[in-house]
């Protein structure tokens, strides 16, 4: 069974006093241990794509589905809980608690969850590999634009979900802290964890097992 999929989806808005669908008649599939990349030109739907498959916008019509459920007749709490411990979403931009140290932001899902925190050599393991070792006693206000992505990206990995979501997850890194976070997500997905990364950066596309495109609402199977 899949953990996530799609079926028939569509998105439509309002422009200029005209109809146009963001999203047109989307089938997508992501099952477990995948690695999927989605490319595509800024407007192509990406992101309102991913908004859908998060629940955090509603379709004019057709199903998302999780573990074979539709996602819209989840009422709020069961939709939190899944965000918080089954789909990890990691947006574009800034989502730190500013009033929390690095270390208690990577832990912040085990708190809401009410649940025990991981192993300490799962929080030291991450560190070490996205470089944040020796930031996590600071505040977000100390870092930089990469730091921030890159503990942002810690804490959507740290109680390994069934999937992750990521809208342009190494925007603002280096080649080498690309490459970091690239080799995480693969071997996340290497644990089972299914992963989607839309990005513009081309170079990371021989990460995925699969490569898909968006254009103009539509989703197909990327060339190469």
């Amino acid at each position: 069974m899949e953990y996530l999929c799609s079926e028939k989806l569509v998105k439509e808005y309002e422009r200029r006093g005209k109809t146009f669908r963001a999203v047109d008649d989307v089938d997508i599939q992501i099952n477990k241990g995948e690695f999927i990349i989605i490319t595509g030109e800024s407007g192509s739907g990406k992101t309102t794509l991913l908004n859908l498959l998060l629940g955090l916008t509603k379709p004019e019509s057709g199903t998302v589905l999780f573990d074979g459920e539709d996602i819209s007749t989840f009422d709020d709490k069961r939709l939190s809980e899944i965000r918080n411990e089954k789909i990890k979403y990691i947006p574009q931009g800034d989502s730190l608690l500013t009033s929390l140290t690095v270390r208690e932001n990577i832990l912040f899902p085990y708190v809401i969850g009410g649940k025990e925190e991981p192993p300490k050599e799962r929080l030291i393991e991450l560190a070490e590999k996205l470089g944040i070792t020796d930031l996590l006693d600071v505040y977000p206000s100390e870092l930089s634009g990469g730091e921030m992505r890159r503990v942002t990206i810690a804490r959507a990995v740290i109680n390994k979900p069934a999937v992750i979501i990521a809208d342009e997850p190494t925007g603002n890194l280096d080649r080498d802290n690309t490459s970091k976070v690239m080799e995480i997500f693969k071997d996340i997905s290497g644990e089972g964890t299914a992963v989607v990364v839309v990005t513009h950066q081309r170079e990371t596309l021989d990460y995925a097992s699969k490569v898909l495109n968006m254009s103009h609402g539509r989703l197909a199977p990327e060339n190469r």
